[in-house]
C-alpha cells in the first residue's frame, strides 16, 4: 500500500513539475500548442510510470519477455514525440496535432503488439510448466513409494533395489506434451500408488506387486523414448 501511494505521489510531482515548466517557460507559444505538448508529455510520463511501477501480469517469465518490448516502445515514442515537438514548433497547430496523433496511433499498435507478445510468452511458460509438472508427478510418486519401502524392515531387498533403479532412471525423463507420454506418466503414477497399498502387507500381495512393478519397468523404458511433438 505504501509503495503504491509513493508511486502515485511521484507521478503527481512529475506532472506538477512538467506543467509548471510549461507555464513558466512557454514564451510566445500559443495556448493550444502548449496544451498539446503538455498532453504528449503526460503520455510519456505515464508510460514510464507504468513500465516502472506496474508491470503486466504475475508470471516471472512473462515479465522478462514483455519488459524489453515495452521499454523499447516507450523510448521510441518518447524520442519521436519530443523530437517532433521541437522540430514542428514553428508549424501550424493542425500540423502538430496530426503528427502527434499519428505517432500516438503507432504507440497504441506497439502496445497491442507487446500485449500479444506477453500472451504468447505466458502460453509457452504455462505449457512448459505443465510438461515439467507431469514429469515431476511421476518422480514424486515413486520417491514416495521408495520411502514406504524403506520403512518396512522386512521388505524384500531385491524389490526395493529395482524400485530404486527406476527412481534413478527417472532423472533422465524429458518433459513432454505428447499424449502417449502423458498416458504413460499416468499409468506410472497409478502403478506406484497401487504398489504402495501393498507395501504394508507385502507377503499377502507379493505376486501382484511383482507383476505391477514389472509392468511399470516396461512403461518406464517406453517413457524414456517419448518426447514432445
Amino acid at each position: 500500500m505504501i509503495r503504491k501511494f509513493l508511486s502515485w505521489v511521484a507521478l503527481a510531482i512529475c506532472e506538477a513539475i512538467m506543467i509548471a515548466a510549461f507555464l513558466l517557460y512557454r514564451g510566445d507559444m500559443p495556448t493550444e500548442v502548449m496544451i498539446l505538448d503538455m498532453v504528449v508529455c503526460t503520455i510519456i510520463i505515464g508510460l514510464f510510470f507504468v513500465d516502472i511501477t506496474r508491470p503486466w501480469g504475475d508470471e516471472h517469465t512473462a515479465k522478462l519477455g514483455a519488459m524489453g518490448v515495452r521499454w523499447t516502445i516507450t523510448f521510441i515514442y518518447a524520442i519521436l514525440a519530443v523530437g517532433l515537438m521541437i522540430a514542428l514548433r514553428n508549424q501550424e497547430f493542425s500540423v502538430q496535432l496530426l503528427v502527434q496523433g499519428g505517432i500516438l496511433v503507432l504507440l497504441l499498435l506497439g502496445l497491442a503488439a507487446a500485449l500479444r507478445t506477453r500472451e504468447q510468452i505466458v502460453g509457452v511458460h504455462k505449457e512448459e510448466q505443465q510438461k515439467v509438472g507431469n514429469r515431476d508427478s511421476v518422480k514424486n510418486a515413486w520417491r514416495d513409494l521408495l520411502e514406504k519401502m524403506d520403512l518396512q524392515p522386512d521388505f524384500p531387498v531385491a524389490l526395493r533395489d529395482r524400485t530404486n533403479t527406476m527412481v534413478q532412471d527417472m532423472r533422465y525423463l524429458s518433459p513432454t506434451n505428447n499424449p502417449e507420454a502423458l498416458d504413460t506418466d499416468r499409468q506410472l503414477v497409478e502403478g506406484a500408488v497401487e504398489i504402495g497399498r501393498m507395501v504394508g502387507d507385502y507377503r499377502m500381495n507379493a505376486e501382484q506387486a511383482e507383476q505391477v512393478l514389472a509392468r511399470c519397468e516396461r512403461l518406464l523404458q517406453r517413457r524414456r523414448t517419448q518426447y514432445s511433438n
